[in-house]
């Protein structure tokens, strides 16, 4: 079968797939959650509650945004073919083909989107029209901090972690308490862009002008990334017995309206502006501003919220590789609209997931 047709015929089938798994997805719900009962004997019970209060909470909403995201996906994929650059965009479409994978509803769903890789994997560019335009990032200078950039981050590094000592002392309920935790944001958020004074509009102009660029850039190091941190979280899970963090678990008692806006505009900005931009500008080696991004970032995901030292450690994992994996990009491309476009977008996949 014509390649072309093979990826146009796999596409349709999984778009029908999806379709049906959002279709029946009550159904669905019931069955995974039959199952899960059954694992009493086998698995701690602490992971089994955890896992069945989650997906009576959200798992239909999980479902339906997970197939809708696999139906894009294979629309783009069905375009792409139409257009018969499958070999030119092989990099981006196994990428997609794993997310696929990861975000699949069914079982057959999954095993196309495994033998699609496996096609991808083998199929092999032969003329010139099948290779990638190669397209250099564009090479940004680094700018050293200035005595005023040293100060306006220092200010925002000590009344970011002020929020660690003074948050247990506010008001649980009431105007009062949502008055301070408001103006904290702000304050945060506005020294964050003062931070970036110097270079944020090179950076959005340049990240603008060359988004193509940099999203082929990007997307093949995000796939790995996932497949990475997907591995981590397991292990986490099967190693602390816990199904989420205390982290995740206090984001999803907290209201939609106030999670999303801080997980797609605020967290992207200031963390950052914290995690890459500050620490990057101190360490010059790159290997060593990736190692202390990812460790400093995962840490600061568990430490304030976990109980035991080893669950502070063990469960910074899977947030550490999403640090080193943004670290390593902002050491790459020396741009941070770059870093918060990532970060927003990956906050943002995660929010529809879980807070839909």
């Amino acid at each position: 079968m014509n390649k072309k047709v093979y990826f146009i015929v796999s596409s349709v089938i999984q778009i029908i797939i999806g379709i049906y798994t959002i279709i029946i997805s009550g159904s669905i719900l019931q069955n995974e959650l039959e199952a899960l009962r059954e694992l009493y004997e086998m698995l701690p019970t602490q992971i089994i509650s955890d896992m069945i209060e989650t997906i009576e909470s959200s798992g239909r909403n999980s479902i339906i945004v997970s197939s809708i995201i696999v139906i894009l996906i294979n629309i783009a994929i069905i375009f792409t073919a139409h257009k018969n650059t499958i070999l030119r965009n092989k990099a981006l479409l196994i990428v997609a083909n794993v997310v696929c994978f990861l975000f699949a509803g069914s079982e057959l769903a999954e095993l196309l989107a495994v033998i699609n890789i496996i096609v991808l994997l083998c199929l092999k560019r032969v003329n010139p029209e099948d290779f990638p335009i190669k397209r250099e990032l564009p090479k940004l200078e680094r700018i050293a901090m200035t005595k005023k950039e040293t100060f306006i981050g220092l200010v925002l590094v000590i009344i970011y972690f002020s929020q660690f000592i003074w948050e247990s002392y506010i008001p649980n309920s009431g105007v009062t308490k949502w008055i301070i935790i408001l103006g904290f944001y702000l304050v945060v958020l506005a020294l964050s862009i003062a931070f970036w004074n110097k270079s944020i509009k090179r950076d959005l102009k340049t990240f603008k002008d060359n988004f193509m660029t940099y999203i082929r850039f990007i997307l093949p190091k995000l796939g790995i990334m996932y497949l990475i941190y997907f591995i981590v979280n397991v292990v986490t899970i099967i190693v602390t017995q816990d199904l989420s963090t205390a982290n995740q678990q206090n984001l999803e008692s907290l209201p939609s309206w106030y999670v999303i806006p801080l997980a797609i505009i605020y967290a992207p900005i200031v963390e950052e502006t914290i995690f890459r931009g500050i620490i990057h500008k101190l360490i010059k080696n790159k290997v060593a501003f990736v190692i202390v991004s990812a460790i400093c970032f995962g840490l600061l995901h568990t430490i304030s919220s976990e109980v035991t030292l080893m669950n502070i450690i063990v469960k910074a994992l899977p947030y550490s590789v999403l640090g080193a994996f943004l670290a390593y990009v902002y050491a790459k491309t020396e741009n941070i609209s770059t870093n918060m476009f990532c970060h927003a977008a990956i906050n943002t996949l995660a929010s529809l997931i879980t807070l839909v």
